[in-house]
């Protein structure tokens, strides 16, 4: 019997803009219309978080800690409660939306850019790259900035991915531990940075004032735009600013990255 999966992962990103790759999730379905949804936690990433960035999978009692969550012709509670099911009346207008001419629940959450408003998880597709693998960095010379270099090795380990340098190895039996360390520091240089750009403003010639955006809310629709989860259009309204001005501050983001 042929069958056909979709495959993809769950993931939310935190104020400083750095992705947590928190779940696989796969929907195969089959000739006879029968179906099943796979999970995969990645559970060396959920150790990481904490409230209320993170309070769990709808639907799926992590606490058991299970390899796999499975629900064989059953949609499951994170998939039913942000995307649209076959009785909608508007389906085919959504489903048409996204460039779909079939009814895939998980395929529309991946290529959707609406947002569901409980929670900051959104799904991205699943490709070879996100297999687990292990990333060799060089470490930083004493002229790199420390800031673009620790998010870096953040983004590495939150993807779930081990990391090898010169001097070390980062893989799940001290991950925990060299997250909480590049963290503590990733926060003190990006207030550094922050604070200075503060300071820079002081100075600045008097003209056309600088339109001021909220820092963590920019940081959040810059980590979302470019991993696509949101339209153009829509990252223009979060922030209220022109497309001008809010592709010059996404390259400072990047920059400062």
């Amino acid at each position: 019997m042929r069958e056909f999966t979709t495959t993809g992962l769950i993931c939310l990103c935190d104020e400083y803009g750095i992705e947590y790759v928190v779940s696989k999730i796969s929907y195969t379905v089959w000739e006879d219309e029968s179906y099943k949804y796979v999970f995969t936690p990645n559970y060396s990433v959920i150790d990481l978080l904490k409230a209320p960035l993170y309070q769990g999978i709808p639907g799926l009692k992590m606490e058991l800690r299970k390899k796999e969550y499975v629900r064989e012709n059953m949609v499951p509670v994170f998939i039913s409660e942000r995307s649209p099911n076959k009785n909608r009346e508007d389906l085919w207008e959504l489903l048409s939306e996204v460039g779909l001419d079939y009814h895939n629940q998980l395929e529309w959450l991946i290529r959707t850019t609406t947002r569901y408003s409980g929670d900051r998880f959104y799904v991205r597709r699943f490709t070879e790259a996100d297999e687990k693998h292990c990333v060799v960095i060089d470490e930083p010379s004493y002229e790199e900035r420390a800031l673009g270099y620790c998010k870096l090795v953040l983004g590495v380990i939150c993807a779930g991915h081990d990391v090898q340098t010169e001097n070390y190895l980062i893989d799940d039996s001290n991950r925990k531990e060299f997250y909480h360390l590049l963290m503590t520091l990733y926060r003190s240089e990006y207030e550094a940075a922050r604070k200075q750009e503060l300071e820079n403003k002081k100075f600045t010639p008097r003209g056309r004032q600088r339109i001021k955006l909220d820092v963590l809310k920019a940081d959040e629709v810059f980590c979302l735009f470019t991993n696509d989860k949101i339209s153009e259009a829509e990252a223009l309204q979060r922030l209220e600013v022109s497309r001008a001005t809010f592709y010059r501050r996404l390259k400072e983001y990047k920059n400062l990255a």
